[in-house]
């Protein structure tokens, strides 16, 4: 059983990942550890007792930034649009958080499972939300979440970055179209007694 941080330490580690995030956004994935370090106002050794490694890092920050996702899609659950919603969301992270992207897709499969717990945990109430509204496809899983992800996170992992936003925007209404059900078609049985 692990033992909660200390006030400080917990600090310090919030310290590091704004800083950590601040600086990726800013400088790319290479931006320098001791830098990230003064700027969280911490020192190296602080640093690494945190996070063994670049990657350990990276994977830290956009653990955090899926989970500020989750809540900012909880508190939408009463739009009916509230997946779509999500994933336009979605892709806003990845083409912020592109240097990220590709470290997290050199990690081994096994640490790539806070990720993809996340984003499940982050969009399942939304896709019940939206299904049960008649906005989104009724045969869409929580498992269908990860495919999707996978799509529109391509272009920030693959695209040059003059091209990477115009990209990642038209692989979302290419998705978008895909996932959303045409007005008027019904997606539960409920919604079909009631036309």
């Amino acid at each position: 059983m692990t033992r909660p941080l200390r006030k400080d330490a917990a600090e310090r580690r919030e310290a590091l990942l704004k800083a950590a995030a601040e600086a990726f956004a800013r400088d790319g994935l290479d931006a320098p550890l001791h830098l990230i370090a003064e700027q969280a106002g911490v020192g190296r050794a602080t640093l690494y007792r945190n996070f063994a490694d670049r990657s350990e890092l990276a994977l830290a920050v956009f653990v955090g930034q899926i989970d500020d996702l989750g809540r900012r899609t909880h508190s939408r659950l009463d739009d009916p649009d509230v997946f779509l919603w999500f994933l336009g969301q979605m892709v806003e992270l990845m083409v912020r958080s592109a240097g990220l992207s590709t470290a997290i897709r050199d990690l081994r499969d096994e640490a790539l499972a806070p990720i993809r717990s996340g984003l499940k945990q982050a969009g399942a109430d939304a896709l019940r939300v939206s299904q049960a509204a008649g906005r989104v496809r009724a045969d869409l899983t929580v498992e269908d979440i990860r495919v999707v992800a996978l799509m529109l996170g391509a272009p920030s992992r693959t695209a040059a970055a003059a091209d990477r936003d115009r990209l990642s925007r038209r692989t979302l209404e290419l998705v978008l179209d895909a996932v959303r059900l045409p007005a008027g078609q019904a997606t539960n049985p409920q919604a079909e007694g009631a036309v």
